[in-house]
């Protein structure tokens, strides 16, 4: 793993093209956090207020947190109902947490079969 991959993206960078490299390299959960975190602070005033309000607050307590942000974007993407610009932002973020909860399922699996083989010795 290389530590430019996990560096923050540019300010106010929101592509997930731009967040996707190091969501899928992040080594571990709390990593993962504080990247999510990163990327939620990434957002400029102006199109975090082009989301639902529980989608733009910037704040993520911890993990779980990544669960069901990724489930409340991918569902407000699905409803639709936005002006184009609205939805082109919304997708960013909807495609960022997605990435981010897959991430974060595989890191937790790791742990969990860690855990086993070692209570299997």
């Amino acid at each position: 793993m290389h530590g430019a991959q996990l560096s923050p993206s540019p300010p106010g960078s929101i592509l997930f093209d731009e967040w996707r490299g190091r969501i899928e390299a992040a080594p571990d959960v709390e990593q993962l956090v504080g990247l999510v975190r990163a990327y939620l602070h990434a957002w400029p005033p102006e199109q975090l207020n082009r989301l639902p309000y529980d989608l733009a607050a910037v704040a993520l307590p911890d993990s779980d947190d990544i669960l069901s942000r990724a489930l409340l974007a991918s569902l407000a993407e699905l409803k639709g109902g936005g002006s184009l610009a609205e939805y082109v932002v919304l997708r960013e973020m909807a495609l960022t947490f997605a990435a981010a909860a897959t991430r974060l399922r595989l890191l937790r699996s790791a742990r969990q079969s860690r855990v086993d083989a070692c209570e299997d010795k």
